[in-house]
């Protein structure tokens, strides 16, 4: 499909060997041998109405995608980037998004040649291919995820046969950092593209890289406190079978940054527990957590909040009683619901030595 050709006439006989393989790599062009490129390239113009409504708009399709998947995988080799085998990429995949990929799952859309997932839950087709909405393209074949991949984006022309391709850097570092492992091309993104890395935490549940995870959470710092306790729904999430899933290095960075000074998040985290069982939230919660989960999903997420919460409030709270509410949520769900104590013995409290230290102390 993709013909190249090296556009470098002569070889140096002047033993320039600094040059790095990305710079030998721009200089390779490619012949238009494909007319289906041609034709989605200038459909693709398209997409916006024009001022004068001179042209019909026109909508972006699957095809649009798999046709710039080759041509995106190209210039991805490029820039050094190295496709994992198969079995290594589907379970990368799967660190990054979670156990979400079933047919009927509204964050996905699986097709294929390529799946989708959805920056926000979605059974509207017509988002799925919006350029300004951030969702994921994942590549079966060629193995690595995009943006809505616009031919016009990467393809520049040199002449009517001839092109370059140039995928953007915020691109290339996403597939090398996630990968490749490549620390340099985080360092990029944390610099470069610190949305795209938040979207990984807050809709797409990767939680395994701290530096990002302090991106995330310092977000939620900035907060006021009403809004602060909405940390609880990046925490507590549902997989795609419908199962709880609980972030817990999410958790362990509440605890790391709770001091006798501050304990803002640790009281917004409580809070989330609190909301759990109150069903007039009104706007602050986009997921209503009142609604979301069972009532032994309700126990076992205050649980985890008193594994974190208690510790701490028994280490920072002697004389610093104003600055602590009176009752957390587990003490409530404790005094409020019989079964809760015989539901963690059951579950042997969930292997969580806080917990159980809390309600069997030693002698």
């Amino acid at each position: 499909m993709l013909t190249l050709i090296s556009c470098q006439t002569q070889k140096k006989e002047d033993k320039d060997s600094t040059k790095s393989d990305s710079a030998k790599s721009a200089k390779k062009t490619y012949h238009m041998d494909n007319e289906e490129i041609k034709k989605h390239m200038e459909l693709q113009e398209h997409i916006e109405a024009s001022e004068d409504n001179s042209y019909s708009i026109y909508k972006y399709t699957a095809k649009d995608v798999e046709i710039a998947l080759p041509i995106i995988a190209e210039g991805l080799k490029e820039q050094n980037f190295i496709p994992l085998n198969q079995k290594d990429f589907e379970e990368r995949i799967k660190t990054i998004f979670g156990d979400i990929f079933y047919q009927k799952n509204s964050k996905v859309r699986i097709r294929t040649k390529f799946n989708t997932v959805f920056v926000d839950a979605s059974d509207n087709d017509s988002e799925e291919f919006d350029y300004t909405i951030d969702n994921i393209f994942i590549s079966k074949e060629y193995r690595f995820i995009t943006y809505v991949p616009l031919i016009g984006d990467f393809i520049t022309f040199l002449d009517s046969a001839h092109y370059k391709i140039e995928i953007n850097p915020p691109l290339v570092s996403r597939n090398k950092y996630l990968f490749n492992n490549s620390r340099p091309d985080l360092a990029y993104l944390l610099h470069e593209d610190t949305l795209f890395l938040k979207t990984l935490v807050t809709s797409f549940g990767y939680t395994k890289e701290p530096k990002i995870n302090d991106l995330v959470m310092n977000d939620y710092l900035d907060m006021d406190d009403k809004h602060m306790a909405t940390v609880g729904e990046i925490i507590f999430v549902k997989n795609g079978t419908g199962e709880l899933v609980i972030k817990e290095e999410l958790l362990k960075w509440i605890a790391d940054h709770t001091s006798a000074n501050d304990i803002r998040m640790l009281l917004a985290l409580d809070t989330y527990g609190s909301l759990l069982f109150d069903s007039n939230q009104g706007n602050i919660s986009k997921t209503s957590p009142f609604n979301l989960f069972t009532p032994d999903e309700k126990r076992k997420i205050v649980a985890y909040i008193g594994s974190i919460y208690e510790p701490l409030f028994n280490k920072f709270s002697a004389g610093k009683a104003a600055m602590w509410p009176g009752g957390s949520a587990f003490e409530n769900l404790l005094s409020t619901d019989d079964g809760f104590e015989p539901y963690l013995r059951q579950h042997h409290y969930f292997s969580l030595t806080a917990l159980k230290n809390i309600l069997e102390p030693s002698e």
